[in-house]
């Protein structure tokens, strides 16, 4: 059964504040919207509304251009640092600007639904509902942050000077919330009253989905693997779009009106990891363009996007269900499993009943499945291909191939030129404890 997050009928409130404090004389006081059921749902989904028109663009796009995700197809400032990567790149970057920003707003309404939901008198299956998603809106966006920055604060502060904390921290707290989302929503079944308001919400697939995300980065391989058997691959979450108020966020930067940026040839994707041409994931994302990227950039031929991102009324998965599969293989090579984790690979590879149509359709894997290495470059060649532009490149390419130290120069041709972002110059200015920048 589909189960879609729709929030195309509801009325939207969004905190248009700074970004790290959430007062604004332009909207209503906190204890008029977040002290009344109805203020809390409208902020449950003006929070999502952020989210999905605003927020993931830059989680797809920054790290699509210093993972070879995109090809950069003009000269604007913003992409070409990016592109280049190196300890050239600077703090005042637009991009990472707004990753950092827009991330840590959505986070902050989160924690302050979760700070002030228990005050409320209501049904407990709409609370229970309110608190889970709103955890989950936490662990997700925190999630985020840790993938691209090497330290980041666990929770906002009002007056700009939040704690950072490490990534160890970070991680154990994003699988806290989700497991405390669990428990909120097993003590008290979601109502129909808080699904009538956000209709169709799979919540417990998407917190499953995201626990094995979580476990997977922090190296719990057991709960990792646990987590994603939880997951029912026939369910769908989805952001959704109607195309016009509210429009595909990746379509908007990387489709609509000649972009600047358009995804690479084969993924992005070189040598052992070039994808095989019968893959069926290639019609699936990519049509065939002429297109070459800037020449000083690296002169990459280009393609134009399909999947998920063409139209500006498409639906954006939550999460796809190959991620489970391939969180599976990668926990069991972890763990020297390699027999489970090429039996994962393999119903990776020759998936054919995706609920997204996301099928690659090949035969079994050739390669060697006795040899840890080959194990894993197939696992992330396959994570590069299954789940395009969803703003995991950085993080797998990182964590699989850990021994890969970018260059300090620019380079347009490496698997990625970064490991970290720096801190945006902004939060550098205004709260002294950011961190010393990474030097990659």
């Amino acid at each position: 059964m589909k189960k879609i997050f729709n929030i195309l009928l509801l009325s939207v409130f969004i905190f248009t504040s700074c970004e790290t404090d959430f007062d604004n004389v332009n909207q209503p006081a906190e204890n008029q919207v977040l002290t009344t059921k109805s203020g809390l749902i409208t902020a449950v989904v003006g929070m999502t509304s952020h989210f999905t028109t605003s927020t993931l663009s830059p989680i797809v796009e920054v790290p699509g251009l210093s993972t070879r995700e995109l090809g950069n197809l003009l000269t604007f400032v913003t992409p070409q640092e990016l592109v280049a990567g190196g300890a050239g790149l600077p703090n005042d970057n637009a991009g990472i600007t707004r990753l950092w920003n827009r991330l840590l707003r959505d986070k902050g309404a989160a924690e302050l639904i979760i700070e002030n939901v228990d005050a409320v008198e209501m049904d407990p299956g709409t609370k229970s509902g309110i608190k889970a998603y709103a955890k989950f809106f936490k662990a997700m966006t925190l999630g985020y942050l840790i993938q691209n920055f090497e330290q980041v604060p666990i929770n906002n502060n009002s007056d700009g000077t939040a704690d950072f904390n490490s990534r160890n921290e970070v991680l154990t707290e994003c699988i806290n919330l989700l497991e405390s989302a669990k428990s909120d929503i097993s003590a008290n079944a979601i109502s129909d009253e808080f699904l009538g308001n956000i209709s169709g919400l799979d919540l417990p697939n998407m917190i499953n989905a995201y626990l094995a995300r979580y476990n997977l980065f922090a190296g719990n391989y057991a709960a990792a693997i646990s987590a994603a058997d939880a997951v029912d691959l026939t369910s769908e979450s989805v952001w959704m779009y109607d195309g016009a108020t509210n429009k595909n966020a990746i379509f908007s930067f990387a489709v609509e009106n000649a972009p600047d940026t358009k995804p690479q040839d084969n993924f992005g994707l070189t040598g052992v990891l070039t994808p095989e041409v019968n893959d069926g994931r290639i019609s699936f994302y990519l049509s065939p363009s002429d297109e070459v990227e800037v020449p000083d950039f690296g002169a990459h031929g280009v393609e134009n996007l399909l999947g998920f991102f063409d139209e500006g009324n498409k639906s954006i998965p939550v999460y796809l269900p190959g991620e489970m599969l391939l969180i599976k293989a990668e926990s069991y090579a972890m763990t020297n499993d390699l027999p489970n984790a090429v039996i994962n690979i393999n119903l990776v590879r020759q998936k054919n009943n995706d609920v997204f149509g996301v099928n690659a359709n090949l035969g079994a894997w050739a390669g060697n499945t006795n040899n840890s290495e080959d194990v894993m470059n197939e696992i992330f060649k396959n994570r590069s291909i299954e789940l395009f532009m969803s703003g995991l490149r950085l993080e797998d390419s990182r964590r699989i191939n850990s021994s890969f130290t970018p260059s300090a120069n620019a380079d347009f041709l490496s698997e990625r030129n970064r490991n970290f972002y720096p801190y945006p110059f902004e939060e550098r200015l205004n709260n002294p404890n950011t961190p010393t920048d990474p030097s990659i």
